[in-house]
């Protein structure tokens, strides 16, 4: 691959330098759909989402360590 300026070292640090993000796209899809799936109200919902979009790798993986719950209805007395 030579004559088209594309060599073995060139190609490893492309696929090294894009690995980071294809790992924190799919890190971040999967959190989200999981968390859609979750029925999870609309406010923790949109915390969560903010979370996972704010801290890319932190946020994605503490919704696998945390696993938000449904929360109950509260009880008015």
């Amino acid at each position: 691959m030579e004559p088209l300026g594309i060599n073995f070292g060139l190609l490893v640090r492309l696929l090294f330098g894009l690995a980071p993000l294809l790992l924190w796209l799919l890190l971040t899809l999967l959190a989200l759909f999981a968390l859609r799936g979750r029925g999870l109200a609309g406010t923790t919902l949109a915390i969560w989402v903010l979370v996972i979009v704010a801290a890319p790798f932190l946020g994605a993986l503490a919704v696998w360590i945390v696993r938000p719950r449904d929360q109950p209805p509260a009880v008015r007395t």
